[in-house]
């Protein structure tokens, strides 16, 4: 059930807007994130607002980022400053009798916090191999080992869900009463993700095949 605004974690994480539709629960947020492949991450930098779209994943009860070293982004990132991680899943549109209560059916959250470096050499390598599996269920060990340079050149961010919250809408339209009778369509039109067959790199040996993980993605291990 959703939550009142009461068990909000903060203030800016609070919702107000249809705050029915609010979740706050970590059973409720960690799969929605876990769902998704690409958050949107905000931040101000030099006074400008600036939002870049990132592959993200959720390890515990952390989201991690990755990135090049000399990004400008993970630069502003690993020094702490604030920032803001949004996603969301659109399940369907909601289409009413009048244009005004038209809407959508969708899962989103919403992450505010700070960023924190992942310094440990050992645990950077780990981690990233963890997001690998994370993104790709079932891969682990399917790869070489990261190279010191690649270690060297990438910014690990780990950013955690203590302040995080989510909104769902889900159903039918919400007609006005006076509108019911009258001869327009309502409905849900739904929207459902779809993976197709694996294309094998062109330069991949013949002796090599399909794991199991690329064709029966995205099923968990």
């Amino acid at each position: 059930m959703a939550r009142t605004r009461d068990h909000a974690p903060s203030q800016r994480a609070t919702i107000h807007q249809a705050a029915a539709r609010a979740h706050y629960d970590q059973d409720i947020l960690y799969p929605l994130i876990d769902a998704a492949i690409i958050g949107t991450v905000a931040i101000v930098q030099d006074g400008q607002p600036i939002a870049i779209p990132m592959a993200i994943a959720r390890l515990e009860d952390h989201i991690y980022l990755h990135g090049s070293r000399t990004s400008r982004l993970m630069q502003h990132l690993a020094a702490g400053h604030e920032l803001c991680i949004s996603l969301t899943h659109l399940d369907g549109l909601v289409v009413a009798r009048s244009g005004m209560h038209c809407s959508a059916n969708y899962r989103s959250a919403v992450v505010h916090g700070r960023g924190q470096v992942v310094e440990d050499e050992v645990e950077k390598a780990q981690r990233l191999h963890d997001i690998v599996e994370a993104l790709i269920p079932g891969s682990r060990g399917d790869f070489r080992e990261h190279l010191p340079k690649e270690l060297k050149a990438t910014t690990l961010i780990a950013v955690s869900l203590a302040e995080a919250a989510c909104k769902i809408r889900t159903g039918e339209p919400n007609d006005d009463k006076d509108d019911l009778d009258l001869p327009y369509w309502a409905g849900v039109i739904p929207i459902e993700r779809q993976y197709g067959e694996p294309i094998p790199a062109a330069d991949l040996s013949t002796a090599v095949a399909t794991p199991a993980y690329a064709l029966h993605y995205p099923q968990r291990a």
